[in-house]
């Protein structure tokens, strides 16, 4: 019956797989010790006894790709992006509002910019997802809807009542077009 020691205290830590991969990325064992409170020593130890060169190069190549279904793997990202592009573009609707009625036009020229990039690339990821499958146009994600928004509640400025009412009334519109794109787009994924 051989003799074993104690057992590795890295090899033991419920974070091993982090600190592997910060051992194998260079990071240094005094930081990981501060961190993971383990001794330096005991990480030099980890270090050269379980990190052979094969696992440190298999721990800095990342996960393998070999097993994965590209097909699904590409369909549920496209779904995600598109399901946080929509995400995003409600928020970006919501900082026009505010700057719009606090008369921000630095905020406001910004927020457009950016709805109008996110409109595009919502046109263009939605263009590459309609692989012969017919999407459903919807004037909200087009760039000229953004434009005539804009105008729209900058022409009601002087009656902030009104102005109040119809950014609600447009954000409930935007907000329902955005359910129904995700919706369209979980379909598509079928």
């Amino acid at each position: 019956m051989s003799k074993r020691g104690p057992q590795c205290t890295v090899c033991a830590h419920r974070e091993r797989a982090s600190l592997d991969l910060a051992l194998a990325r260079g990071v240094g064992v005094t930081a990981l010790s501060r961190r993971y409170s383990l001794g330096v020593d005991a990480l030099y130890r980890h270090s050269k006894n379980h990190l052979p060169p094969q696992l440190r190069a298999q721990l800095l190549a990342g996960p393998s790709i070999a097993g994965l279904d590209l097909d699904k793997l590409r369909d549920t990202e496209s779904q995600s992006l598109l399901a946080n592009i929509i995400a995003l573009r409600n928020r970006l609707f919501a900082s026009l509002d505010a700057a719009e009625e606090n008369g921000d036009g630095t905020m406001l020229a910004r927020v457009a910019g950016q709805l109008h990039r996110n409109l595009e690339l919502t046109g263009r990821l939605l263009g590459n997802l309609n692989s012969g499958t017919s999407i459903t146009n919807n004037v909200l994600v087009m760039p000229a809807y953004v434009e005539m928004r804009v105008e729209l509640v900058r022409a009601l400025a002087p009656y902030p009542q009104a102005r109040q009412a119809v950014a609600a009334v447009l954000h409930t519109i935007e907000h329902k077009a955005a359910a129904d794109i995700t919706a369209d787009t979980r379909e598509l994924a079928r």
